[in-house]
């Protein structure tokens, strides 16, 4: 449990934001862009993890990911206070008006969770293999709750269209959720504030030995000796460090192994890289109302495939890759709803929202189901430690790839059309 908190700091915060987008969307400036802009924090962040991966292969058997599970929990909560008090206001720079403290905000949001998660899966290997569920279900309920918090907020944002004083022309005026953005982001940091205490309790009680769940090695006389922390004082909690053998034993072959995390790496393309851009384009033209649901809907459907992996916690090469094949599917045609915006097949129809919602939610279970299939067949076959840490990489990697490009075709090129409100569209 104390594990499955502590990984609640990975990803609730950016979570959070991306589920306030439903009520941000109609008062900043950024608008229909904004996820876009958002994804290119998180190309910009990787920096972060690329100096961790650096001082890991620098540092060697001296690098140790503790402080820096710190440093993303503590400013992760400060970062979220900031953001609480000054997501609205914005700055004219550069001919127009932006959204600086948003931005800005996000951004160091983004350097600390991407590097989240290269150390955090890191931090697994003091754990026994099904230990390694809880990180997953913990990044489950970085979902799971900024949804129940945006459900028991209610939807906002919504335009309603008002006759102006001279009765010629239509002004919007938007609806106001059950409670502000602030207080949201506020009770988001009070999670993080959790997951900071459930880290402690990892780190300087002894549950972990009571618990019977650190990974534990055989030297080579047979004996295990308990390691001290380059970084404290106190003994660590019983993580055991043996000498380093001649021959790993691997139960998967190399290429095996460079398989899958190729096909982690292009599932993170499309889930984080290209696909989040395009969100918006996909979804309001068949209403404010269809996003809100999406918001809503999204997490859950993480959750859905951490409970099937729970069932099926691995699959074969094979099947990974006709998974990948069937999500891409999905993914091409939320892409080609996007490009016809804001006119796409079925616009402003009941049909077309519950097709798109439908569609976006079996893609995301499939996509997110394979990246926890994965993570498990390298945990579970890969003996040799660093492949967690590849693991974490192929996520960024990914991530990377497809979100440059889409902020230059969103932001750039304007390949996509967004809505003005009160005005009317796809009239036939």
């Amino acid at each position: 449990m104390l594990i499955v908190i502590m990984n609640l700091s990975a990803w609730i915060d950016l979570e959070g934001v991306f589920a306030e987008l439903t009520i941000m969307i109609s008062f900043i400036p950024e608008g229909w862009t904004i996820p876009s802009v958002v994804g290119l924090c998180l190309c910009a962040a990787n920096i972060m993890p690329a100096i961790v991966t650096f001082l890991r292969w620098y540092q060697g058997k001296r690098f140790s990911e503790i402080p820096y599970i710190y440093i993303i929990i503590i400013i992760g909560i400060v970062s979220c206070c900031v953001l609480a008090f000054s997501w609205h206001k914005t700055t004219y720079l550069f001919g127009r008006e932006r959204s600086l403290w948003l931005i800005g905000s996000v951004f160091l949001l983004c350097m600390l969770d991407s590097t989240s998660s290269l150390v955090f899966f890191d931090y697994m290997k003091r754990f026994r293999i099904r230990y390694l569920t809880a990180v997953f279900l913990g990044e489950g309920l970085t979902g799971v709750i900024p949804t129940l918090l945006l459900l028991a907020q209610g939807s906002g944002g919504e335009a309603i269209c008002l006759q102006s004083s001279n009765g010629t022309t239509l002004e919007p005026t938007f609806t106001q959720p059950r409670f502000s953005v602030t207080v949201y982001m506020l009770l988001i940091t009070s999670i993080i504030i959790a997951s900071l205490i459930a880290f402690l309790l990892l780190r300087w009680t002894n549950i972990v030995s009571l618990a019977d769940a650190a990974e534990l090695t055989k030297l080579n006389d047979n004996t295990l000796k308990t390691t001290i922390d380059n970084g404290e004082n106190s003994p660590m909690v019983p993580a055991v460090e043996s000498f380093k053998p001649s021959k790993p034993v691997k139960h998967i072959a190399t290429s095996s192994f460079i398989m899958l995390l190729c096909i982690n790496t292009y599932n993170s393309f499309v889930l984080y890289g290209i696909l989040p851009s395009l969100t918006t384009y996909s979804l309001l033209p068949y209403g404010q109302k269809v996003f809100y649901y999406f918001c809503l809907l999204n997490p859950l459907s993480y959750s859905l495939a951490l409970l099937i992996s729970v069932k099926w916690s691995t699959l074969s090469v094979c099947m990974t890759t006709i998974g990948t094949i069937i999500g891409s599917i999905f993914a091409v045609f939320i892409i080609i709803i996007a490009t016809q915006s804001p006119c796409p097949w079925w616009a402003d129809t009941l049909h077309g929202a519950l097709i798109m919602l439908c569609i976006w939610f079996v893609m995301t279970v499939i996509i997110a189901y394979l990246r926890i299939t994965t993570g498990n067949f390298i945990k579970a076959e890969w003996s040799e430690e660093k492949g967690m840490f590849y693991f974490g990489i192929t996520v960024q990697l990914g991530l990377f790839l497809g979100a440059v490009p889409m902020y230059l075709l969103v932001n750039v090129f304007n390949m996509f059309i967004d809505r003005k409100p009160c005005e009317v569209y796809c009239v036939t």
